[in-house]
C-alpha cells in the first residue's frame, strides 16, 4: 500500500496524465491512469489531484544570503552600484539582532517553501559585526523548517581573513557547531590567495566543502580562478569546490575566456 498517490498529473515525458505512487521518500511507480489502482489492495493512505497540472522536482536555490534578507528599508540607495550596496548593507548589519535575522530569514523560506523549493544554501557571515548572531538565528531557522526544505549554511567571510583574524576563529566556532560547508570572499581582502588558502586549510580541518564568492568586478585582469584551481588540485578537493558571481568572465576576451573555462 502506498502513502500517497498523485492522480492526474502531467509528466514533461508523457502524452497522457499519469498517477504517481509514492512510498516514504520514494517514488514507487508512475502509471498511466486506466493501469493504476485496479484492486483495492492497492489503494493509498492519501491522494492528491494535481488536476492535469505539471509535476517537476523541487528547487534548489545555490546562493542566498537568508541573515541580509528584507532589509531594503534600512538601506539608502543614492548611487544605485555594488559600492553603495556593500556599504549600506554593511551599516545595517550593526544594528542585526539574532531575532531579527531569525524573523527575516523565516519570511524568506516560507516564501521559497511555497514556490516549490526544496533545498538552499546560504551563506551566513560570521565577522565582528555579527559575531555568531546570525549564524545561530539561521541554524535555529534550518532546524525550524527542516519538515519541508533542505537548507546548507555556508559559514562566510565576507569582508576579509587575513585582515580579519577574529573572523578566521568565528568560521572555525561556526563549522564546530553545524556549519555544513565554508567560503570566503578573496577579492575583499588584503591577500586574495592567502584568503584562498586559509578557507581550504579549514574545509580540510572540518572535512566540509568550499564556495568562494570570486572575480566579483569587471576587470579582466587579476583573476582568482587561477590560484582557485591550483589549491582545489593540491588538496585534492575537485568536485568539492563551487564559486559565485564570477562577472569578470563576462569582461574577458574569448581566448582568455576559454581559458579560464579549461580550467574549471
Amino acid at each position: 500500500m502506498s502513502d500517497l498517490l498523485i492522480k492526474n498529473a502531467r509528466l514533461a515525458n508523457r502524452d497522457n496524465l499519469v498517477n504517481i505512487s509514492i512510498n516514504g521518500s520514494h517514488i514507487e511507480s508512475i502509471d498511466n491512469i486506466s493501469e493504476a489502482f485496479k484492486n483495492n489492495d492497492n489503494e493509498p493512505t492519501a491522494i492528491f489531484d494535481a488536476k492535469g497540472n505539471f509535476v517537476c522536482s523541487g528547487f534548489f536555490e545555490s546562493h542566498i544570503h537568508l541573515d541580509k534578507a528584507c532589509i531594503l528599508n534600512r538601506c539608502t540607495i543614492a548611487q544605485g552600484d555594488l559600492d553603495e550596496a556593500v556599504e549600506e548593507t554593511s551599516k545595517a548589519k550593526a544594528d542585526f539582532t539574532e531575532a531579527d535575522v531569525f524573523e527575516r530569514a523565516s519570511k524568506v523560506i516560507e516564501m521559497a517553501i511555497k514556490k516549490g523549493t526544496v533545498g538552499l544554501r546560504s551563506f551566513v557571515k560570521t565577522d565582528l559585526k555579527t559575531e555568531m548572531r546570525a549564524f545561530n538565528a539561521i541554524k535555529k531557522a534550518r532546524d525550524k523548517y527542516a519538515f519541508a526544505i533542505d537548507i546548507e549554511i555556508c559559514a562566510f567571510a565576507q569582508s576579509g581573513l587575513t585582515n580579519a583574524p577574529h573572523t578566521y576563529e568565528l568560521l572555525k566556532l561556526a563549522l564546530s557547531q553545524g556549519a555544513d560547508l565554508v567560503g570566503g570572499c578573496p577579492y575583499k581582502d588584503d591577500n586574495p590567495n592567502k584568503h584562498i588558502e586559509m578557507v581550504f586549510d579549514l574545509a580540510e580541518q572540518f572535512n566540509v566543502d568550499v564556495d568562494f564568492h570570486l572575480d566579483f568586478d569587471l576587470d579582466p585582469k587579476n583573476s582568482s580562478i587561477p590560484k582557485l584551481v591550483e589549491e582545489t588540485i593540491k588538496r585534492h578537493y575537485q568536485g568539492r569546490v563551487s564559486i559565485g558571481h564570477v562577472t569578470k568572465l563576462s569582461a574577458m576576451d574569448k581566448d582568455k575566456r576559454t581559458e579560464m573555462a579549461a580550467l574549471l
